[in-house]
């Protein structure tokens, strides 16, 4: 038997077939209703997350300060500069969280997997922030919709990143990010079912390239497009004082 969608619990067919982590032969199956595709029941992920980063992540760096310096611009142009708390969620070791706060963002981390490198004292502290951030994580939920609703209680705006399906779908083999050596990624999504999310949850859906938003009020599709074009500009043009001197005084009570 099919299982149901794990975005909106409708009815999948089965979609194909791929080897993961070298030995395994599992199946995908495709959302009759959202299109999302999900493998079956995910039994292999403690194995999978032996490691809490694979090894074809090599892109991480250049992603983090990539998505740094657009966030920035869209906090800047979209929100008009005013957020005060963040939290970057499965924030891995905590080097978005450490470039953010150089960037003047107060921004903590939370990862229940990954040890915390860059960011150290700057772990979750509060029940509530006005935005929450989670790079590449919704590919690896095995229960998205719920996972996702954690987020949305935490924060008023919630941004991601994520590489929606190509249309049409390619098969397990014939795209990089199902990551089938790795075997973390078990959920893909498309348009449709980011909306069924945002839909599910009250808020307003917003999505450029990668990026994705869920925001409790309205922003401008266009300034958003103009943030992730320019970002480089934006964060030149609009500036906020950088935390390293503080937090260094916080961690050793002395001066920078």
């Amino acid at each position: 038997m099919n299982p149901i969608c794990r975005v909106c619990e409708q009815k999948t067919d089965f979609f194909g077939e791929a080897v993961i982590l070298k030995k395994y032969n599992i199946k995908y199956f495709k959302c009759k209703n959202c299109g999302s595709i999900q493998t079956e029941k995910p039994y292999w992920l403690d194995e999978a997350y032996s490691d809490a980063i694979v090894d074809e992540d090599i892109g991480l760096a250049g992603r983090n300060y990539d998505l740094a310096h657009k966030v920035q611009a869209i906090l800047k142009l979209c929100y008009s500069n005013k957020t005060k708390t963040h939290l970057d969620y499965g924030g891995g070791y905590g080097l978005f969280t450490r470039l953010m706060r150089d960037a003047g963002f107060d921004f903590e981390r939370y990862d229940k997997y990954c040890p915390n490198l860059f960011a150290k004292h700057f772990d979750k502290k509060r029940d509530h922030y006005d935005v929450v951030t989670a790079f590449e994580l919704l590919e690896h939920l095995p229960n998205p919709v719920e996972d996702i609703g954690k987020m949305m209680e935490l924060g008023d705006i919630v941004i991601v990143s994520t590489l929606l399906l190509p249309v049409p779908e390619p098969q397990p083999n014939d795209w990089w990010y199902y990551v089938l050596d790795g075997g973390q990624h078990i959920t893909f999504y498309t348009e449709k079912s980011m909306r069924v999310i945002a839909e599910h949850y009250n808020r307003h859906y917003y999505g450029v390239g990668t990026v994705h938003i869920f925001s409790r009020s309205k922003i401008s599709q266009l300034k958003l497009k103009i943030a992730l074009r320019f970002s480089r500009l934006v964060t030149k043009l609009i500036k906020r004082t950088g935390l390293l001197a503080s937090d260094y005084k916080l961690i050793t009570g002395k001066e920078l």
